[in-house]
């Protein structure tokens, strides 16, 4: 049998396949070296947390389908064989940067795209969110209040100036990543749009049209149900009980209302506390306090816009960190007494 001998055409047409396959790798070799990240932004926003190498933070990013090839990437990182050494922090990267341009960025601490990531929880007060802010060193706390005091409030807050703070229950409690060289003014717009888009979602989510006349009262209600509750299933109910004694003329004797008018924490309310001359002090005055006692999230948005419907007027706390609901007084203080207040 005659061996195979392939023709000079073949082999010809065999290296050129194989030229052609080089050529293609080169290019997109080439193109992914070039343009590293994908995504339909033009700024990708990075984490590089403590301890993490180059390979974690494309791991990562890979698993986020934020890479054009993770793959080739690894191949030119092999080939170059470079230290990487990463800094930890938060950076705002240009989506169009090349793969040296990417390390460089995450190596060198650059004010420029270093960001900051502020996470404010739900119910937290003005004055707590000045401490935060503080603590993260984006601004002083006294900036920040002076910014809160001095900002122009949206049309939907009512103005009154024996309110602690006009924005106080607008300033939406949430996660921003928000760059260094951010003032006090910056802080407070992204946070005040954040709860434009949150009332936007509150709407859709609820089948609901609210008016700006409207809005203040429901932050009211929803910053009392943030502070009271401690589960999820207690906030409609809790809702129910203040808009049941507004409607019974009652007066709220809500206990987060007491210690936001004192100015300062307290683990239990006393008889002491509740004389305080406030317009935020539900005990002394009937109806809502003058405006919200903190910033709402949204469950207690939703609570305050669609509260249950209930005949319940008394709540207490129970043990588990729910509360036992009623609408008669002496079961009321039988249930105070069995758990002890």
């Amino acid at each position: 049998m005659k061996k195979f001998k392939p023709s000079r055409r073949l082999i010809v047409l065999f290296i050129l396949f194989l030229a052609i396959i080089a050529l293609s790798f080169i290019i997109s070799y080439n193109k992914v070296i070039q343009r590293p990240l994908k995504c339909d932004e033009d700024k990708i926003i990075i984490e590089v947390k403590q301890g993490e190498g180059f390979y974690d933070v494309l791991n990562r990013l890979g698993d986020e389908n934020k890479l054009s090839n993770k793959l080739l990437l690894k191949v030119k990182l092999s080939i170059d064989k470079k230290n990487i050494r990463l800094n930890e922090g938060i950076y705002q990267i240009e989506t169009d940067t090349t793969l040296d341009e990417l390390i460089n960025s995450l190596e060198n601490t650059d004010d420029n795209k270093s960001l900051v990531k502020l996470t404010i929880p739900e119910g937290y007060s003005i004055e707590d969110i000045a401490k935060t802010v503080e603590a993260k060193g984006l601004c002083s706390k006294k900036e920040f209040l002076y910014a809160v005091k001095n900002y122009d409030v949206p049309d939907f807050v009512k103005k009154n100036d024996n309110k602690r703070y006009n924005l106080e229950g607008f300033l939406y409690p949430d996660t921003y990543l928000i760059a260094n060289e951010s003032d006090a003014n910056y802080i407070i717009s992204m946070m005040l749009n954040r709860f434009k888009q949150v009332m936007k979602q509150v709407e859709n989510d609820t089948n609901s049209e609210i008016k700006d006349e409207d809005i203040e009262k429901i932050i009211t209600v929803a910053s009392m149900v943030e502070k009271e509750a401690r589960v999820d299933s207690d906030r409609p109910l809790i809702s129910s009980v203040i808009y049941n004694r507004l409607e019974k003329d009652m007066k709220l004797q809500v206990d987060a209302a007491v210690i936001y008018a004192l100015g300062y924490h307290v683990d239990v309310v006393l008889n002491k506390h509740l004389g305080i001359d406030s317009p935020y002090n539900v005990y002394k005055y009937k109806g809502l306090p003058i405006g919200p006692i903190g910033n709402p999230g949204i469950q207690s948005i939703k609570a305050a816009l669609l509260p249950a419907k209930t005949n319940y007027i008394y709540y207490i706390l129970q043990k588990d960190g729910s509360h036992y609901f009623t609408d008669n007084y002496d079961d009321f203080l039988n249930k105070k007494k069995e758990l002890g207040y």
